[in-house]
């Protein structure tokens, strides 16, 4: 083997290794990604990905502090009817029961919230749109 071959094979290898790690790293192409925090930032703080997981899987809000449908469909307000069916497929197909079966008593029951917080705020949209 010459060295011009075992320069290319290494260079091969090092762009390969950045390419997978970048594909694989979590959170890219997420547009509302924030840029890492360094150490000296607010530790009580959470950056944007755990806010939306810690969203997702909270248990049922309060009455008071209920979302509104469009909140809770991921639409706005001014929402075509496709549009509403289409946020609402999506929906229910993340956090429908028979999805999380298999999963442990304490995700079926989130889910199931979720989905009958999705399934009202659905109720809701339709009977206003028509």
């Amino acid at each position: 083997m010459t060295i011009t071959q075992i320069v290319i094979i290494v260079a091969g290898l090092v762009a390969g290794y950045k390419l997978m790690s970048l594909m694989l790293s979590p959170g890219n192409g997420d547009k509302n990604k924030q840029s890492p925090r360094s150490s000296n930032d607010d530790p009580g703080t959470n950056d944007q990905r755990d806010r939306s997981y810690d969203s997702a899987w909270s248990s049922a809000p309060s009455s008071s502090s209920a979302p509104a449908w469009y909140q809770t469909l991921g639409v706005a307000e001014s929402a075509s009817l496709e549009e509403i069916d289409h946020a609402y497929r999506v929906q229910i197909s993340q956090y429908h029961p028979d999805k999380v079966a298999k999963l442990g008593d304490d995700i079926r029951q989130l889910a199931e919230a979720r989905s009958k917080e999705i399934n009202s705020a659905y109720d809701i949209a339709v009977r206003l749109r028509r």
